[in-house]
């Protein structure tokens, strides 16, 4: 039965299946012994649903899923990631400016998407991890590998993907409150609250945090000693409202919408060289997006989806108070069609992107650009052989970006895993503070452009994992801000950089009756380094980009017993240059994790220790890190989905 599931799946064909049996059947898919079936759906047939194959255009990418710890409550973005290790999170501190780089390419050129919208701002081109949240129910992806031809500008080196978990299959009312005390005066307190009935579902979530993160470090005086102190003007404030609804207002036509409401205040902390200031940031962000979903036919189906994002930043220093306002209105349509060997799809993309910053030349002029796009793609299956091909040509203020593509494939070794490979044309295209700072900004900037390689292999079973990977990464007309002689920095395209590298995963896992036992392990070795400079600054060449480490790796040890799981989390960082290129230090940090849960898994408490050796390391240059914290956490979950 399973093979012939899979067989039909990977030929793009749909089967109906009953939820429950497929779950007992699909490999690697084992139900755990403290679940036992509820007494509600003892006797019922669950309701059907469609199983579909893997996304096709993800042909030949490494990807990574955070599916071997179990996550009880909500975190963070960045925490989530820090976690594993699985990329380079560049974090200022707990709760504070966090940014993600994946294969060195850098935060502007690694961006995250929310239900298939790019958060990454308009301005700067980055977004802070550290104010995205992670539910226990949300679907987080990372994957590897260049990506313009899929995702438009800017993912060059990867991108992180998170689509807020879907309603239980039931129908009825299910939802979740959680509260959770720590280190450096922290607490979280959030709820959910879904309906699902059988045409139209919402869910509703509200998520609050406080903590003042002024933890204790060694500061270096003049004298050269180092004296205990505590981290001032650190505290953070977030406040995450999310709201979800999907209407089946035709057996062929689905409408849904997303909203995230998001209000955050930050104090800036000062460098450890720094004297303390009053120095914060606020955040107010409003998302909104809005799908219709059609099914043509039994062989093809419409999607469409409109999206309008609004974000106000103030920014304080020293009695001046800067403040940037940006709106951006994007529209995606795609149509899909599928056969038995081959599948294709076709879409296009318009953006509109408007901001209004007190540091560009008019401060209340409202700059702006237009992005239009169209793509097709391309996919079949032949014996063991599968692949895709994707083409994209995009716009930007009336002139051709560079015309982008990608190819993967993977072949089937039977018993043997699969080999995988793609290649890829990727660009990125300059943000609007490049292009519209005030005296400093360059219009005439051109798009960073380049190319990615892949080849590796994997291989799968259901107690064992392996795989290996080599990359390879060209970035041309990459953009920097570097002092001019007058020793104003100023953006322009003076370097070309080449990073590659060798990426290796293994896992295995064990049960007897009600013990379970699993282990991971991810690492990576990179060079990402300069190879060609045009505006001067040769003795960068051959050097590592800054605050970019050659190793990595994250292990995970877990087990399991009944109602009980402990986690052990370590990460390898190994060393990297800071601006000036001297290295930081390397530094290993271990995460514990515990949990019980009573009630069939209602009602949790969730137990977190990080950095339990209390090791002293910084991210960034005098930046220094906490040390030993916890975190306590209860949660309760309630309704016919729990």
């Amino acid at each position: 039965m399973t093979a012939r599931i899979m067989r039909k799946s990977a030929r793009f064909k749909l089967k109906r299946i009953p939820l429950f049996y497929l779950l007992l059947q699909l490999p690697g898919s084992t139900l755990p012994a403290q679940s036992p079936i509820p007494d509600s759906l003892a006797g019922k047939t669950l309701p059907e649903f469609l199983v579909l194959d893997r996304q096709p255009e993800l042909s030949g990418y490494n990807t990574w899923k955070p599916d071997s710890i179990p996550q009880f409550m909500a975190v963070s973005l960045a925490d989530r990631l820090l976690w594993e290790n699985a990329i380079d999170v560049r974090s200022n501190g707990p709760g504070v400016l966090s940014t993600l780089s994946i294969r060195g390419a850098g935060p502007n050129r690694t961006p995250i998407f929310w239900n298939g919208i790019s958060l990454l701002s308009p301005m700067n081109g980055v977004m802070d991890a550290s104010l995205v949240p992670v539910w226990p129910t949300d679907q987080l992806d990372v994957q590897f590998g260049g990506q313009s031809a899929l995702q438009s500008s800017g993912a060059m080196g990867g991108s992180v993907k998170i689509v807020q978990g879907l309603p239980c299959s039931l129908k009825g009312w299910e939802g979740s409150l959680q509260t959770a005390a720590g280190s450096f005066n922290r607490w979280d307190a959030g709820a959910a609250l879904g309906w699902n009935g059988p045409r139209f579902s919402s869910t509703a979530r509200i998520m609050r945090v406080w903590a003042e993160n002024d933890f204790s470090f060694l500061k270096q005086g003049l004298d050269g000693r180092f004296y205990p102190a505590k981290q001032p003007n650190n505290a953070v404030q977030r406040f995450d409202f999310q709201q979800f609804n999907t209407w089946k207002i035709h057996p062929a036509h689905t409408l849904g919408t997303s909203y995230w409401r998001q209000d955050a205040y930050r104090e800036l902390p000062p460098a450890s060289t720094e004297a303390p200031k009053n120095t914060w940031q606020t955040d107010c962000s409003h998302r909104f997006i809005l799908h219709w979903d059609a099914k043509t036919s039994n062989r093809s189906s419409l999607q469409n989806k409109l999206a309008y994002l609004h974000d106000d930043l103030a920014f304080y220093l020293s009695g001046d108070t800067d403040t940037s306002k940006s709106r951006q209105l994007i529209w995606i349509t795609e149509y899909s069609w599928k056969q038995k060997f081959i599948s294709w799809k076709t879409g296009a993309n318009a953006m509109h992107q408007w901001v209004q910053v007190d540091g560009y030349s008019d401060s209340i002029k409202w700059f702006g650009q237009t992005r239009l796009s169209a793509y097709g793609m391309g996919a079949w299956r032949l014996g063991k052989l599968s692949g895709a091909l994707l083409l994209r040509q995009e716009y930007a203020e009336s002139q051709a970006a560079p015309f982008s593509g990608s190819l993967g494939a993977v072949y089937r070794l039977a018993d043997a895993g699969a080999i995988q490979m793609h290649l890829a044309r990727n660009f990125n295209l300059p943000t609007l503070n490049d292009r519209f700072w005030r005296n400093l900004g360059n219009i005439n900037l051109k798009p960073e452009q380049g190319w990615s390689a892949d080849l590796g292999w994997e291989y799968k079973q259901e107690s064992v994992s392996a795989g290996i990977r080599m990359y390879h990464l060209v970035v041309d007309d990459w953009i920097l801000w570097q002092p001019d002689e007058t020793g104003l920095f100023r953006p322009g395209n003076l370097r070309k950089v080449w990073g590659r590298g060798l990426e290796g995963t293994v896992g295995w896992q064990v049960k007897w009756d009600d013990l379970s036992l699993s282990m991971s392990s991810r690492w990576q070795w990179s060079a990402t380094t300069h190879v060609a400079v045009y505006g001067g600054s040769e003795n960068v060449l051959g050097k590592q980009l800054p605050y970019t480490s050659r190793f990595t790796a994250g292990n995970n040890l877990s087990m399991r017993y009944k109602t009980y799981s402990l986690t052990y989390l370590q990460q390898i960082t190994g060393k990297r240059p800071d601006v000036v290129g001297k290295p930081l230090p390397s530094f290993t940090t271990g995460t514990l994790l515990a949990s019980i849960s009573w009630f069939r898994q209602r009602l949790i408490l969730d137990i977190r220790c990080e950095n339990i050796w209390n090791t002293r390391y910084e991210i960034f240059r005098y930046r220094p890190m906490p040390g030993r914290s916890w975190r306590l956490g209860l949660a309760y979950q309630f309704g016919r989905g729990n």
